[in-house]
């Protein structure tokens, strides 16, 4: 008698949220077909790149070996197109081959990246901080300019330009920071907000890290030296950063597959697709809204808890099991501000902000536990070997 055939599994994006799928599968489905397709070759702990970019270490997280002790493989190579109705992918490898990839159930987790079209130049004469090898070069231009007491621009005012400001204040002393966050650079009560005093915290780290802020206009137009405000104002620059606005790719709109006007898959309680149930979306690229956190931002904060849901509502289906609602709310944000300074922002459960805040060194300690958490998460690191929490945030109502 023929063996019946495996459930094949295709993971699109090797990020936070679609490495954890895959890893629960493996782990949990060892008769499954499970492949990882992604176009660089290893794991990028995107909430550090501000430190790689500052000339910090790196660690080397390779997908081939982490998803062969899973019982799947890993494919390096660029997803070109997804055929939503013949349930298949095609791939451009890095060799710079092509084939397609069948699939049985797809797990759509490509993620997001810099906005570096929307606004005139950019894609010319700034770089961002989406990949490791961006970030190494980034490292060797700001240590020469911190040398010669040069500028860079740090476009953007949300936490990753945050982060990189501070950081980069802190490890490179003589290099000039100029940090434009636009027009609404300040606290606020709306999800993904700060609190008076978590702003006024991140304002006074920043003043102390000497990083210039210029606030109250957007950038509309980068050139070779310089970036002009919408009130004609100019900042001039020896190198520009951007981090203002993210986007996600257009693989699932131009398969057909419903998405939201930003292309982020439109998915049920369980993750799936509302157009196509035999495709799973997480992080960035899916649009997921809970009963108590209303509609979740772009982090890995949300990304992960998908992707552990992701594999459960897959594994339910081979068991023939009822599966689960995405259950998910928010406690607080995490934000790096160098080595030695942190903030902790409380939230409510819709990510609100509200005035309870951790500062300085408390802060940075809970940071530092929480990115080693969400790595050992994934699967890279055992929980055990991180030891208890440095303190135990309260539960925000």
């Amino acid at each position: 008698m023929a063996e019946p055939s495996k459930h094949r599994i295709v993971v699109i994006g090797g990020g936070y949220a679609g490495l954890t799928a895959a890893a629960r599968i493996g782990e949990n489905a060892p008769s499954a077909d499970i492949t990882l397709i992604d176009a660089k070759d290893q794991f990028v702990e995107r909430i550090r790149l501000h430190e790689v970019a500052s000339g910090g270490a790196e660690r080397h997280l390779p997908y081939a070996d982490f998803m062969t002790a899973r019982n799947g493989r890993f494919i390096r190579a660029r997803v070109t197109e997804i055929d939503a109705e013949a349930r298949s992918v095609r791939l451009a490898r890095s060799t710079g081959a092509t084939d397609t990839i069948e699939y049985d159930t797809l797990i759509y987790a490509p993620g997001s990246f810099t906005d570096m079209w929307t606004v005139a130049g950019v894609d010319r004469f700034a770089a961002g901080l989406d990949t490791l090898e961006e970030c190494r070069a980034i490292a060797a231009q700001l240590e020469a300019l911190a040398k010669s007491n040069g500028r860079v621009l740090i476009a953007g005012g949300g936490l990753t330009a945050i982060e990189a400001a501070c950081e980069f204040g802190e490890r490179l002393p003589g290099l000039n920071i100029v940090m434009a966050p636009g027009r609404n650079f300040g606290p606020g009560d709306a999800p993904g907000a700060l609190s008076r005093a978590g702003f006024d915290h991140v304002d006074a780290t920043l003043r102390r890290l000497d990083v210039e802020i210029v606030s109250g206009g957007r950038i509309t137009r980068v050139e070779a030296d310089h970036a002009v405000l919408e009130n004609g104002d100019t900042i001039a620059f020896d190198l520009c950063l951007w981090a203002a606005g993210f986007l996600v790719s257009d693989l699932a709109a131009k398969a057909g597959i419903q998405v939201t006007p930003s292309g982020q898959i439109v998915t049920d309680e369980t993750l799936a697709s509302v157009s196509h149930p035999d495709i799973l979306a997480v992080g960035d690229a899916a649009h997921v809204v809970t009963e108590t956190a209303g509609e979740c931002r772009m982090s890995c904060a949300a990304g992960r808890p998908m992707g552990e849901l992701a594999a459960r509502t897959l594994l339910s289906r081979l068991d023939g099991a009822p599966t689960d609602a995405f259950a998910f709310s928010y406690s607080f944000r995490c934000v790096s501000l160098g080595r030695e300074d942190g903030l902790i922002q409380f939230v409510d459960t819709r990510d609100r902000p509200v005035e309870q805040v951790w500062t300085g060194k408390r802060g940075a300690v809970w940071k530092e536990y929480i990115c080693q958490r969400t790595l050992a998460g994934v699967g890279f690191d055992s929980p055990g070997n991180l030891g208890p929490p440095p303190d135990t945030p309260p539960q925000i109502g």
